[in-house]
């Protein structure tokens, strides 16, 4: 076969359309279209794909591809022919011909193998063999027919077919048409005789017909739309009038971002989505919001507060962001895509309350802000560099794993993007714009024109309750204001509460606005005069986040990161076993009855049991060890509670014995005396006592401080 490659100065047609390769940089390999003297990139993949789907052939420049045999079934001459000429070329074949002397070997060849060949026809063989690297190209060529000779029903065939198959959209493989073909004048050789029977053209010569007479932009308007189509057919245009300044167009619009990261919600692998904003002056990024939902006109809001605000938190909050980010300001006009979920009451409202001209492209006119969709493919290469990477495709992705690879969460997330739109981009070489990088041509702008200011609202806070998309109703309680089991508290808020309590309205629910990007902060209605109280984050709970869910609280908090925890939350709880809840409840039932039927028979039972424990303990559960021992341990025992008459009979029986008495709770004294042993009548003093209390409330059990030998 051929041997071509994807290298500097390979011609090859893809597609009807002829192009040139320029340089190969990694997998990617940029061309030239000739016809229309645009520069594309593609990637090694695509175009083996193209190559394999038989939408792209190399051109020969030898000419000699459409005049040899394309089977292998040579005649005994033709194979004569090609062993010889391999034979002879075998320095080259594998590779040290420049270890030879040219000479020498030919007349080797003669000498020893009787094979005569020129100078001139060795070095004619050798460059067929580099260029084509195939056998068969160097067979004689035979002439062929000047002009290609097809009849007119195949060519009435065929252009059925295209006019059926090519023009619908769907992808269709030439090969298929070829099928096609074959069945129609399989159809009408059974109404002819032998003799006049068609003859069925190769896959090749009907692969050519259908380059040559289909209509390229018919079918690309069927696949791409005719805006795409014109496009690539009449080249990109530039627009009528560039914007002067900075701030004096914007472009607005969202893409897939080709990462899988952790979704906030479910706490699995997801991509999410980019709302971008760019001035297309400068080619400076605005603004930018992330967000795991569909974007809707609440993303929108939220890449516009984002565009209006200066970034002065980039040092505090993304130390690792190398340059700054001065990027900021309302824009004079707003370009953003025409679909429903942009073409809204409240957008329109937003960019007349703040003197924007609204501009939609029509339908299907994705060229008309260029500037945005370029710089969503540039945010997206880099993406593709990083771990749980989706690739632009499947066909770029082969094996990689994306999601067993993904490891960024969602706030991660927005610190490798403030890296990405400002050190990668705004502060990286413009190959579209002359003067520098984006950052350097906002500023030089701004500089030469003192009339350009940046305009900011009276206060942030202000800004943010007209753009952030955050909503809900809630009752003000104790711990403040909750959102996903998280709860927001301040002190005037806690005022608010005790006047809606006085005012009879403590039931009432109260409208509370936050920023989704970060809800360290939220802003609570006023119900009496519409005013917005601050409430900050349980700062608790941002401690428990930061333990059991890696969260960085120094970060901005994005809200689906704790509507995910709520959620996570709840699924534990739910997945928890507490079955044995129940057991435990009727195990305390149980004990409940069994005392009850205890109380009526007079807590025998209990007195039982307390009674084998204290037998226990006297008989062998007492370790002086334990407690230390005493200097004559053999001399101390505990009697409980002793009268003053029971003491003086001790006397008697020792002489030596000190006494300690020391005031208890119920006005009686607990001694520790020093004794050999116990009386007997002693201890019947003491049972007697506490029987006669036991006498005075039957119903209750009195349990007697136990002595033990």
């Amino acid at each position: 076969m051929a041997r071509n490659k994807f290298s500097s100065g390979t011609l090859f047609l893809m597609d009807g359309m002829e192009y040139v390769i320029i340089r190969k940089e990694k997998q990617d390999i940029i061309v030239d279209l000739i016809q229309y003297k645009q520069r594309k990139t593609y990637s090694m993949f695509e175009l083996e794909v193209a190559f394999y789907e038989e939408r792209l052939t190399f051109k020969d420049t030898g000419e000699r591809a459409n005049k040899i045999k394309m089977d292998l079934e040579f005649t005994e001459d033709e194979e004569t022919e090609i062993n010889m000429k391999l034979e002879v070329l075998h320095p080259v074949i594998k590779g040290y011909f420049h270890k030879i002397k040219l000479d020498d070997y030919l007349k080797t060849l003669k000498d020893e193998k009787n094979i005569v060949v020129s100078k001139a026809s060795f070095y004619n063989w050798k460059k067929l063999w580099e260029q084509y690297g195939d056998a068969r190209y160097l067979l004689k060529r035979k002439p062929g027919p000047n002009k290609r000779r097809t009849l007119g029903e195949v060519i009435e065939s065929l252009e059925r077919i295209m006019g059926e198959k090519l023009y619908t959209g769907e992808e269709i493989r030439y090969r298929d048409i070829h099928r096609m073909y074959k069945g129609g004048i399989n159809k009408i050789n059974e109404t002819r005789d032998e003799d006049d029977k068609a003859i069925i053209r190769s896959v090749q010569t009907i692969w050519r017909i259908v380059k040559e007479k289909r209509d390229y932009y018919r079918q690309q308007a069927a696949r791409e739309g005719a805006v795409a189509a014109k496009l690539e057919r009449d080249g990109s245009k530039p627009m009528v009038e560039k914007p002067p300044r900075p701030l004096e167009r914007v472009e607005l619009d969202w893409t897939p971002i080709d990462l899988f990261m952790v979704d906030p919600k479910t706490l699995e692998r997801k991509k999410a989505w980019l709302v971008y904003a760019i001035d297309v002056f400068s080619g400076n990024p605005l603004g930018f919001y992330i967000t795991f939902d569909a974007p809707d006109s609440f993303a929108i809001r939220q890449c516009l507060l984002h565009c209006f605000l200066p970034k002065v938190y980039l040092k505090k909050l993304y130390p690792d962001v190398i340059n700054e980010w001065t990027a900021y300001g309302i824009p004079k006009e707003l370009v953003i895509d025409n679909a429903s979920s942009n073409n809204s009451y409240n957008i329109e409202e937003i960019c007349e309350n703040f003197g924007i001209d609204l501009l939609f492209p029509e339908v299907a006119a994705g060229h008309k802000k260029g500037t945005v969709e370029r710089g969503q493919k540039t945010f997206n290469d880099i993406v593709h560099t990083l771990k749980g990477t989706t690739f632009s495709n499947m066909y770029k992705r082969k094996m990689y794993d994306s999601k067993g690879k993904a490891c960024i969460t969602l706030q991660a997330f927005y610190y490798i993007a403030h890296i990405i739109f400002v050190d990668l981009i705004s502060h990286n070489w413009s190959h579209s714009r002359i003067g520098g990088t984006p950052h350097q041509i906002w500023e030089r702008a701004f500089a030469e024109d003192p009339s350009l200011i940046k305009e900011l609202p009276f206060t942030k806070k202000e800004i943010k309750l007209a753009l952030c998309g955050g909503s809900k109703k809630r009752k003000i309680q104790s711990e403040g204001v909750i959102l996903s089991e998280t709860w927001f508290w301040s002190e005037e808020l806690m005022q608010l509460k005790n006047k809606m309590k006085q005012e009879g309205d403590e039931d009432l629910e109260v409208l509370v606005r936050f920023d989704f990007a970060d809800v360290k902060k939220v802003y609570v209605q006023n119900p009496y005069d519409y005013s917005y109280i601050e409430a900050e984050i349980d700062p608790n709970r941002v401690n428990e986040y930061e333990k059991h869910y890696d969260l960085e609280p120094s970060l901005p908090i994005p809200y689906q990161q704790i509507k995910a925890i709520c959620l996570s939350e709840g699924r534990k709880r739910r997945e928890f076993d507490d079955t044995h809840i129940i057991q435990a409840i009727e195990n305390i039932q149980s004990v409940v009855e069994q005392q009850d039927k205890d109380k009526r028979r007079g807590y025998t039972q209990t007195l039982q049991e307390e009674a084998s424990i204290i037998e226990g303990l006297a008989l062998g559960t007492y370790d002086y060890t334990m407690l230390g021992a005493p200097e004559e341990p053999e001399t101390f025992h505990y009697v409980g509670q002793l009268t003053e008459d029971e003491l003086k009979v001790r006397r008697g029986n020792k002489a030596k014995v000190t006494i300690e008495p020391k005031e208890t709770k119920n006005g009686q004294e607990s001694t520790v005396v020093g004794t050999p042993k116990v009386n007997v009548e002693q201890m019947e003093i003491v049972h007697n006592d506490a029987q006669r209390r036991q006498d005075n409330d039957d119903d209750l059990p009195t349990y007697e401080t136990s002595m033990l030998a």
